[in-house]
């Protein structure tokens, strides 16, 4: 099969099975490697004193200063979300309570590594004492569904070129489709509807002024691997 675009198709093995005298069963797959369009950072900020309203001021002070950090990138309201903001105590073992404060922040956006690398080094020189980050890439929910869309078309034209090949090695014929069933999901319905989604990533600052050392600066994030199976069922004849 022509290899389209960077596609790696996978073949399946195809078998036949005997559900009764009049039918075959052909399988057919394909997968690809997708660069992931999205990134999540994941901002933790947790401050601790004995006193309730200390612990809370601190935690905003220092909200405060991440917030004017990714302004500074060029991030905005409404792509900075709070994910979690919890007040807690406890008992040390002086039997003194401590209290927690702690604020989530979650940043979602398009992918750019020069921007995820600039941002790096704008909280770096913010010197933010108690900010914990994580980071995650992904593929959009619409960039998934339009490469599933066309995997699913690839992997029935491979059931179908493997139903042909098992047809003409028993001397069979293929009457007609009877069921197609979608690896996980069953029956293969009505393919989804697909609503492109825009993004509108925040400004990178010239490299004049800001200067990338991270490895974001100089290498890509890892592909992710989406694969479709697709089992088609047909009535056949002598």
């Amino acid at each position: 099969m022509t290899l389209l675009l960077g596609l790696t198709f996978f073949f399946s093995n195809i078998y036949s099975q005997s559900k009764n005298d009049n039918e075959i069963i052909a399988e057919g797959g394909s997968k690809i490697k997708v660069r992931p369009d999205l990134a999540i950072l994941t901002l933790t900020v947790e401050k601790r004193d004995t006193i309730e309203k200390n612990a809370i001021k601190m935690l905003n002070l220092e909200i405060d200063e991440l917030v004017k950090s990714l302004y500074k990138i060029g991030f905005t309201n409404k792509t900075i979300k709070i994910s979690d903001y919890d007040i807690s105590s406890y008992q040390n073992d002086n039997e003194k309570k401590r209290y927690t404060a702690s604020n989530i922040l979650r940043v979602e956006f398009g992918l750019d590594t020069k921007l995820i690398d600039g941002l790096y080094k704008e909280i770096q020189q913010a010197e933010l004492n108690d900010l914990d980050i994580s980071f995650e890439a992904k593929v959009s929910d619409s960039l998934e569904k339009i490469t599933r869309l066309k995997l699913v078309q690839e992997a029935i034209a491979d059931a179908k070129l493997n139903a042909t090949n098992i047809s003409k090695a028993l001397d069979i014929k293929l009457i007609r489709v009877k069921q197609v069933l979608k690896y996980k999901d069953g029956i293969l319905g009505t393919p989804p509807v697909i609503n492109q989604i825009k993004f509108t990533p925040p400004k990178v600052f010239a490299d004049t002024q800001i200067s990338y050392n991270t490895s974001f600066d100089k290498f890509e994030v890892e592909d992710v691997e989406l694969e479709e199976k697709i089992t088609i069922v047909y009535e056949i004849s002598k």
